[in-house]
């Protein structure tokens, strides 16, 4: 501890011992300027321009359009824009997951690896192209009411005409 104190007591007695800075003319060899610091001054000089410089930058980077060139750093508009762009890459890249199984399950299908239980019931061709000619046509005995209907109208009016 003994040692310690010496060197502490160096130090401080070098913070407070007089330099002085002199500027001259190469040329000339006349003084420019002289300055007379002490290592605290000068400690407190170099603190303080640190200060003065991170403050203009920050107030530069803050008060000015430089702030959008940052990485990361967005306005109101840019942040809702980027929100609605993420939901609208993630409704398609679901989208995109729907069609490849889509594609997937036809693929089984077309090469025959089904996996779900097959439909095996056979089928009577002949029923089936009736019922479908069925479900296209009406029934001819409602087509011959309707023919009735309309020709029985036709001659109602052909009647009228002739009395009046």
């Amino acid at each position: 501890m003994e040692e310690s104190t010496p060197k502490k007591r160096d130090f401080l007695k070098r913070l407070n011992n007089n330099y002085r800075v002199v500027f001259i003319d190469d040329e000339s060899l006349e003084e420019v300027i002289s300055f007379k610091l002490t290592m605290r001054k000068l400690y407190i000089l170099i603190c303080t321009l640190f200060v003065l410089v991170a403050i203009v930058t920050l107030s530069l980077v803050m008060f000015t359009p430089v702030k959008y060139y940052i990485p990361g750093y967005a306005g109101g508009k840019n942040r809702l824009e980027m929100v609605r762009l993420k939901q609208n890459v993630d409704s398609l890249s679901d989208l995109v997951a729907a069609q490849e199984l889509y594609q997937e399950n036809l693929r089984n299908i077309i090469t025959g690896n089904v996996k779900s239980p097959r439909d095996t019931t056979m089928l009577d061709l002949k029923k089936t192209r009736q019922e479908e000619m069925n479900s296209l046509l009406p029934a001819s005995q409602e087509i011959m009411k309707q023919a009735a209907k309309s020709v029985k109208k036709d001659k109602d009016l052909e009647n009228k005409k002739k009395n009046k």
